[in-house]
Order: structure tokens, then sequence, then C-alpha cells
């Protein structure tokens, strides 16, 4: 409920922080509750022309293909999470390396129709083909889209941590909760929340056992 942060140069955290790599964004604040689900369901619609390639799809399919209620508060705020998707600045700063470095937008840019009362209804969006450093070897998690797109925002996140380790090290919950940027302010509450997070995991199958012990850190058997 609190208001979107206007972001300028603004560093990410990420787990492999003290390694020399930064990640700054510029641009309106991003959730994982809306833009999140937005831009990996364009991602998904990505996946059948070539990177760099033009897409078509309508606010009422995108709407339709997240699960979300069909009526024009929604819709409406798939248009509002595109603009922020494409005006915003993502910038990968590695200290150890001199030479070039550049910027990617998460949407590079987009066409499209208006119906009769001046509302965008049908897009036609491009990728920048230098997002595919994302997801170059085997540095990238591949998620079910179906499950993954049917977790809360904190089960996602754990989702990709568990995802990403063959056998995950168990996770202390405040670096859980830097994962998640969350501002909870009392440990009782994150702890509450990191368990609603882990019986998600383990209703959704992607791992066998997730629980809280006592030491305050989540532990997960995959098999």
């Amino acid at each position: 409920r609190e208001a979107r942060r206007v972001l300028q140069h603004e560093k990410l955290f990420h787990l492999h922080e003290g390694q020399g790599i930064s990640l700054v964004y510029t641009g309106i604040e991003l959730r994982a509750e809306d833009d999140e689900l937005v831009w990996l369901q364009i991602m998904h619609y990505a996946k059948h022309v070539p990177l760099g390639e033009p897409f078509e799809f309508s606010v009422k399919d995108l709407v339709r293909d997240l699960g979300w209620a069909k009526n024009g508060r929604y819709y409406d705020k798939v248009r509002e999470s595109i603009s922020r998707l494409k005006a915003n600045e993502v910038l990968v700063l590695n200290e150890k390396a001199y030479g070039k470095s550049g910027a990617i937008s998460l949407i590079d840019k987009y066409s499209a129709i208006n119906d009769s009362e001046g509302k965008l209804t049908q897009y036609r969006v491009w990728i920048d083909p230098n997002l595919v450093v994302l997801f170059a070897g085997n540095t990238f998690t591949n998620h079910s889209w179906e499950t993954y797109r049917s977790l809360s925002p904190v089960a996602r996140r754990l989702a990709d941590y568990i995802e990403s380790h063959k056998q995950p090290f168990p996770l202390k919950l405040e670096r859980f909760r830097e994962m998640c940027g969350s501002t909870s302010k009392t440990v009782y509450g994150w702890r509450r929340t990191a368990r609603e997070a882990c019986a998600e995991i383990e209703a959704s199958g992607i791992a066998k056992c997730v629980q809280l012990h006592t030491d305050d850190s989540i532990y997960v058997v995959n098999e």
C-alpha cells in the first residue's frame, strides 16, 4: 500500500555481494506483486520469436494468462506495469573488469493500438537482444511457469533460491528477508510469513520438505 519510490542509481540486493558485482536500477520502483508477473508473462510470449524480434499480445490475453479477474481494474494494472517496465534502466557493474559497460530496459520499446476511449488494448513489444546474457550457459534457473506464477511473491523468492541449488544450504531468516526486500518490522511477523512461504513451496511440489527451524534458518529437502 506504500507509494512506489522513484529510484536513481539504486544499488540492488543480490546474493553474491562482496564479489565486485553491482546491480544498479533507475526508474519507478517495481514490485513482485504485479510487475514481476507481468514481465515474466511477457517474456513467456517472447520465447516464440527470436530475441530482439517484435511480438504481439492483447491486454485481455495477458490478464487471462495471469489468472487475474477480467475487469477494468486489472486491465489498467497491466497497462501501468508495462509503462514502468519500459521506463527504467538496469546497469550491471563489475569492479574487476575494465572496458565497456551498458544498460538495458526490461522492455526495450513498444507500440500499441488504442480503443475508442484511447486506452491501449494491443501491444507490439521488442526485448533488448542483450538480455540474452542473463540466460547464458548454466547461469539461469528454469521454473515451471504455471507453478511459479501461482505462488505468492515471498514464496517465489524462496523458489528462486531452492531451484537454483541442487541441494540448498540452510537459508538464514534475515538473509531471506533481504532477498525479498521485506519491510517487516517484527521478527515474529516475518517468521510467520516465512512459514507460510515454506508451506506454499511444499504444496506446489517444488521441494519435498521446507521448514523454518528454531535456529531461524530455512532447511530444504529436495528428494
